[in-house]
């Protein structure tokens, strides 16, 4: 895209460079010459800006407000990086590992050839009643066959077979 000769005068003004082999043009084109003349005016005023009342009253609310805003921008993005950590650490430590599959390698127990080979277990001391129902239900041939009494099951049960015969006669 090529710029019209004007645009080119304008834009080497506004950079503030010299305008060389443009200077012709700029010296019998009107609207080149109106954008010389408001150059060199602006040029000419050399005085100190005045920014206006409460200026710096201004700064200061606006410097103020920009801090508190980046305050409070700090403080939410601490509480949600807190947030994050703490529901990642109670997902870590909420969470079951999957069990990995367990290698079981048995290996065939030594037949005793005699009995005298054999130990023969202890039995346990009659003041160790804890050792002596761990060995009883050590015994898996024995626990297996054990069962609770029934009559001691039934007992605490009659109350409620008493209200079901009730609410039975109740239904349609």
């Amino acid at each position: 895209m090529t710029l019209s000769t004007c645009d080119q005068v304008a834009e080497r003004l506004a950079l503030g460079e010299p305008l060389d082999e443009l200077s012709e043009h700029a010296a019998t084109c009107a609207g080149c010459q109106g954008l010389l003349a408001v150059s060199s005016q602006l040029g000419a005023a050399r005085h100190a800006v005045d920014p206006g009342l409460g200026f710096s009253a201004r700064m200061t609310v606006g410097a103020q407000h920009r801090l508190v805003v980046r305050r409070r921008r700090r403080l939410a993005a601490g509480l949600a990086a807190t947030v994050a950590s703490g529901a990642l650490g109670v997902l870590l430590v909420a969470h079951a590992p999957a069990e990995s599959p367990r290698v079981v390698t048995t290996q065939p127990a030594p037949t005793p050839t005699t009995h005298q080979d054999v130990p023969e277990p202890e039995p346990p001391s009659a003041t160790d009643d804890d050792l002596a129902a761990l060995v009883q239900l050590a015994d898996v041939d024995h626990a297996s066959r054990l069962s609770a009494h029934w009559s001691h099951i039934k007992k605490p049960l009659a109350p409620y077979k008493k209200l079901l015969e009730d609410s039975e006669g109740d239904v349609p």
